[in-house]
């Protein structure tokens, strides 16, 4: 009997053995395939975006579970290794694949991190686009953590990466930032910095938005913050830029954040804003911005008086009661922070002058009944999605055609670019080609790498200059209106007028220069049009554009290009008509386009 209790206590005890290897396998499998564990290694679609070897242990060799068992042997062998990944430590020991034998209070570097960046908030910051900067130019987007330290000062950091652009040939930065990369910086640094760049030097807007996180959550994110810290990332314009890496730290916390391969600044704000985790919303305006919004609403009458009186027309603004003069007093502080905020008061004499014109602001208790809420303004959530595809009917006197487009990144003018700071345009690789079945021909109608237009009314209060700027492959007609495709480079400026609350007129100065094996030429080609919001979201758009080239007939096209607004598309029509030297070429096409 007691031998075979014996026997049985035995085959026991190696029965639980077995079980628990079982279960430890099991465990490890289901560890490596989490999507917890994929965030931690920035590993998605079956690719690392960061290859380091000082961050990805089983570099050479790797796979999801290579690397967690890499990551246990070395927390195993090397008694201060969970100081170096502190983020894998916690979720690992969450797991239960390792025992609570190790404390990260020992981590001397990674506990003054803590101290000195709390997270007891963890936000997505979103500045506005910059067409000026090429790496701004979708906008920007970084993660914000605060919290209060321990002797009770607020503190609040930015998490950002980024590179820096050392060109301002357009060919270079597209061949550096796309098919080459460049070298990425990640950075934690005071959240104030980005502020003053971006709210007063550049005069764009910024908006917070909160996560709803909880502490378990925000404390691993901000584990893998420290664990970024020395980590070597190249950036790429489309799949490695400073959304597309916040997008990868919000996954560590939010699993179910769904982005598309290319995420732009505004698609990370999007797709927070679709996993219902955003907790609440903060804006902080540039003055530029509160300048034209507030010349949307106060009455032209009051308008007339500020600029008068900053002009030092009048020695002081009239007291006007009520809401018209709660707005008197908000555009007169708008104004005023305008021109301290863009250098406008470069001289001790114009400092004195807008502080003197600050302190005769009228003011009333009355005024405190009143406030300007943002909340139904221009807002990136509402703008439609930054990428398309089009189909549609072309016909020409010579032929019927089919026509395909595709944009990787951007929209156009004849888009809906309401809630956008000013009417403008950004394309990155915008493909469009024609078919003819009839002819039983394919053509390019144009391949353009990068385009960018920005069409901003010039105002007294803050100016305005608009541009226009491209470089690809175009369709390019000759004198007999025969087509060959041609490599082109064009640009201008002007100026763009407000004619009414929803018509603008403007006036551009281009030129460029055209290349192909049959053409290699300068030229001037000025444009003046006109844009029109109308009713249930339709857009009207007029161009006349002629060109002027030595050794060419003058070539002028008149194009009109209308648009309706649909809940994720447009339908898009439009007539031209290009005339040369008696000869004409009309068109008329209809698209729809679907964004995504």
């Amino acid at each position: 009997m007691k031998r075979l209790l014996k026997g049985s206590l035995l085959a026991s005890f190696f029965l639980c053995m077995a079980a628990n290897a079982i279960d430890q396998k099991t465990l490890v499998q289901d560890v490596s395939a989490s999507p917890v564990w994929q965030a931690l290694l920035h590993y998605k679609k079956d690719q690392l975006a960061v290859d380091d070897p000082k961050f990805i242990l089983s570099s050479g060799n790797f796979s999801l579970r290579n690397e967690l068992n890499a990551t246990l042997e070395l927390f195993a062998t090397e008694s201060v290794a969970y100081c170096r990944f502190p983020a894998r430590y916690i979720y690992l020991l969450k797991r239960g694949l390792i025992k609570p034998e190790q404390n990260l209070s020992a981590c001397q570097g990674y506990q003054e991190f803590l101290r000195r960046a709390p997270a007891d908030e963890i936000s997505v910051v979103y500045a506005s686009e910059n067409l000026v900067n090429p790496s701004s130019m979708m906008g920007h987007a970084m993660l914000a953590i605060e919290g209060v330290r321990e002797d009770g000062f607020r503190a609040r950091h930015s998490v950002s990466f980024f590179t820096e652009l050392d060109s301002i040939n357009p060919l270079k930065v597209i061949w550096e930032t796309i098919i080459e990369g460049k070298p990425g910086f990640f950075l934690v640094k005071p959240l104030r910095a980005h502020f003053e760049f971006y709210n007063l030097a550049e005069q764009r807007n910024v908006w917070r938005y909160e996560l709803d996180l909880d502490e378990g959550q925000r404390t691993l994110l901000q584990a893998h913050l420290w664990e970024l810290r020395s980590v070597n990332m190249d950036y790429f314009f489309h799949t490695q830029n400073c959304a597309t890496v916040s997008a990868d730290l919000i996954r560590l916390v939010i699993p179910q954040l769904e982005t598309s391969d290319w995420v732009t600044p505004i698609d990370l704000v999007k797709a927070v804003n679709r996993s219902g985790k955003i907790k609440s919303i903060e804006i902080t305006p540039a003055a530029k911005w509160r300048v034209r919004m507030l010349e949307d609403t106060v009455p032209q009458e009051f308008q007339d008086v500020v600029y008068q009186w900053q002009q030092g027309e009048m020695d002081k603004l009239p007291q006007v009661s009520g809401k018209d003069g709660f707005l008197l007093r908000e555009m007169a502080n708008a104004v005023l922070d305008y021109r301290e905020q863009t250098g406008t008061d470069d001289t001790e004499k114009s400092r004195k002058k807008t502080a003197a014109l600050r302190q005769s602001i009228p003011d009333s208790p009355e005024f405190s009944d009143y406030e300007l809420t943002l909340d139904n303004y221009r807002s990136p959530l509402k703008t439609p999605e930054d990428a398309h595809y089009s189909f549609g009917y072309q016909r020409t006197e010579k032929s019927d055609w089919l026509s395909l487009q595709w944009l990787a990144v951007g929209h156009g003018i004849e888009d809906d670019n309401r809630q956008y700071f000013a009417e403008n345009e950004l394309k990155l690789f915008d493909l469009s080609l024609r078919a003819s079945p009839q002819h039983e021909a394919l053509r390019l109608n144009h391949l353009q790498l990068y385009s960018a237009r920005s069409l901003t009314p010039w105002d007294r209060f803050t100016g305005g200059v608009s541009g226009d700027f491209r470089v690809g492959f175009y369709s390019l007609a000759d004198d007999n209106l025969q087509r060959q495709t041609a490599f082109n480079i064009h640009g201008g400026a002007g100026i763009t007028l407000a004619a009414s609350a929803d018509l603008r007129v403007y006036a551009l100065l281009n030129g460029g220069w055209y290349r192909n094996n049959d053409a290699d030429f300068l030229y001037a080609e000025p444009e003046v049009g006109a844009y029109l919001y109308e009713v249930f979201g339709m857009k009207s758009w007029l161009r006349y554009q002629p060109r002027f080239a030595p050794d060419r007939k003058v070539q002028q096209q008149l194009t009109l290009t209308h648009s309706i607004a649909l809940e994720g598309s447009a339908l898009i029509a439009e007539v031209s008509r290009l005339a040369v030297d008696g000869k004409y070429e009309h068109a008329a096409s209809v698209n729809w386009r679907w964004y995504f």
